[in-house]
């Protein structure tokens, strides 16, 4: 016996311990599919053993040495769509477990690529010297020649599939962009490659893997797992499945989609906006954030440097490629204008104004023969503005109409000089100047009702287009830009009133393109909220805002290089 047979013995016997360890640890008992793979992982490390020892080791019979590589090689793989299986069962597993079993099978996978290496014919010269039968090299020909030429590319083709797993769970996962949301970073239909090496790749359903080498900075792009999803082994199954095969087809077949075919929004590709130890705000397109060396909001000013708020202005040769632009320049002037007007409205004027027109209401409204009790029980924008003539008519006719009136307008002046931050005063101001529109709208709505104006010269009276007008612009940033323009202190303060941050590995991220984009900030349903808690009339508006951060495991990794399309080539 050989130096080299002898070292093939040590290493095969190692390996096929590992294994049997490993598949013993694969014992459950789980009415599901997850029984099965005890039974799936003992019964090929039988079948290895019995070519590799039998055969190999105890007869040293030459014939069967393709057949002793072959089941080799496949061991570690085999071995890994049963660790696989076993997770996606209705229960998981112990963490001491998932770790004894990775190391099992780092091992086998090891040795599983050494061992074999030394039968191939060049290695083999010293292995096989005393064998009872060495191997030959059979010529096949005819028919014998097709098949052994079949078995050799379906043998390749395996080898391609276990090849681009472990490397997409480990080192590379390619991604093609599904959304706007980071024009003009990335384009629909742009592919990249993700690094995950430096990013703590995990074994699938499992904790175990490499630990995280990258230091994550506010400017990072990244590719992260999608927290509006539930992130169970279900899930896991389906996304690891999904990105084989994604892999497999160049990014050509993607199945991630759902029940009612719309694809799944995961993973996502974002950048970094918020980091550990702070706390953000967001208003008029402007990141503020604070940490516990200073409680003073400041403006984070790199991310000046990747918000796209205006995408005419972007790179003509992109223009052609993007497919929506949120905002017209018209539209854009327009925000901006608005949102001016609005950081200088004057509360004090605004108090004046709405008792003025609470007065001016009062001596309109009908003090006999009422009918019926006046109930508004929406206070929805658009409910407001929409109804306005029959809310005004109600107001005016029915019993209670002239003290709700007067409470709604006046609702807020408790509240008026309290301290809030540039979000929350933000939003009372919007409040505030959404109520005084309403109200001079049931004004002038109840004096043509009064001087007998027929609804057919109404369009006519400038003074009603007017207010008509800014209502349609208070609606129109309050439901459409309101949530992708501002965001409100998050982690929002305790109930206290004293400041929350970041927790230690997690972070906060947000799309370029921040109108076109559900990131971090958003939940995926609409929630009728109130525009400030201050107020307990207020104004409400449908929202998704429900800012959140995720922590550092479910980041997949980071895009390196666009390769396709060729035109765009090149690092990210």
């Amino acid at each position: 016996m050989t130096k080299d047979f002898k070292k093939y013995k040590v290493l095969s016997f190692i390996n096929l311990g590992s294994a049997v360890v490993f598949s013993l640890l694969n014992i459950n008992f789980q009415k599901d599919f997850a029984m099965l793979t005890f039974p799936l992982a003992l019964f090929y490390t039988l079948v290895t053993a019995y070519f590799v020892i039998k055969h190999i080791i105890i007869n040293t019979d030459g014939t069967k040495v393709l057949a002793a590589i072959k089941f080799s090689e496949y061991l570690p793989y085999v071995l890994l769509i049963s660790f696989i299986i076993r997770r996606a069962g209705s229960k998981g597993t112990p963490y001491a477990i998932d770790v004894v079993q990775v190391l099992t099978w780092f091992v086998v996978f090891v040795l599983s690529y050494l061992s074999p290496k030394m039968l191939y014919p060049k290695n083999n010269v010293e292995v096989i010297k005393g064998w009872k039968t060495p191997p030959v090299e059979k010529k096949h020909k005819g028919m014998s020649r097709i098949l052994v030429e079949l078995v050799e590319w379906i043998d390749a083709f395996f080898w391609s599939i276990f090849t681009v797993l472990i490397f997409q769970i480990f080192f590379m996962q390619l991604y093609e962009i599904p959304s706007e949301s980071m024009v003009p970073t990335f384009l629909i239909k742009d592919r990249v490659f993700v690094s995950k090496i430096d990013c703590g790749p995990k074994f699938p359903l499992t904790n175990v893997g490499l630990p995280d080498f990258r230091k994550y900075k506010r400017g990072d792009t990244i590719v992260l797992r999608n927290p509006h999803y539930n992130i169970d082994r279900k899930s896991e199954v389906k996304s690891v499945t999904n990105q084989l095969i994604h892999m497999l087809s160049l990014t050509i077949v993607n199945l991630n989609y759902d029940e009612n075919g719309e694809m799944i929004a995961d993973p996502l590709v974002k950048r970094i906006t918020g980091l550990p130890g702070e706390q953000l705000v967001m208003q008029d397109g402007t990141l503020y954030h604070r940490t516990t060396a200073s409680d003073v909001f400041e403006p984070v000013e790199t991310d000046n440097k990747y918000a796209a708020w205006n995408l005419n202005l972007i790179n003509k040769k992109l223009k052609p490629y993007v497919r929506q632009f949120p905002l017209s320049p018209a539209d854009y002037s327009k925000m901006l204008a608005f949102e001016e007007q609005r950081r200088g409205y004057d509360l004090s004027v605004a108090e004046f104004k709405a008792r003025d027109i609470v007065k001016q209401f009062n001596s309109l409204a009908f003090k006999n023969n009422l009918s019926g009790h006046f109930e508004q029980k929406s206070r929805f924008e658009y409910d407001l503005f929409k109804n306005i003539e029959e809310i005004t008519r109600n107001l005016m006719c029915q019993e209670g109409g002239v003290q709700w009136f007067e409470e709604f307008m006046t609702s807020w002046l408790p509240a008026k000089n309290n301290i809030r931050d540039y979000y929350s005063e933000s939003n009372f101001k919007l409040n505030v100047m959404s109520k005084i529109v309403f109200g001079s709208l049931v004004v002038k709505y109840a004096q043509l009702y009064q001087n007998g104006v027929s609804a057919s010269v109404w369009n006519a009276d400038e003074e009603l287009v007017s207010l008509q007008n800014d209502a349609q612009t208070i609606y129109w940033y309050v439901q459409m830009l309101l949530d992708q323009r501002n965001m409100p202190v998050f982690p929002a303060n305790d109930k206290a009133g004293n400041p929350r941050y970041i927790p230690s590995d997690c972070y906060f991220m947000m799309g370029d393109n921040r109108f076109n984009s559900l990131d971090l900030r958003h939940r995926y349903e609409q929630k009728e909220t109130a525009l400030t808690e201050q107020d307990p009339l207020s104004v409400t508006y449908y929202s998704l805002m429900e800012p959140q951060y995720i922590h550092k495991k479910y980041i997949i990794g980071k895009p390196i290089l666009r390769f396709w399309p060729l035109r765009r080539f090149g690092k990210v």
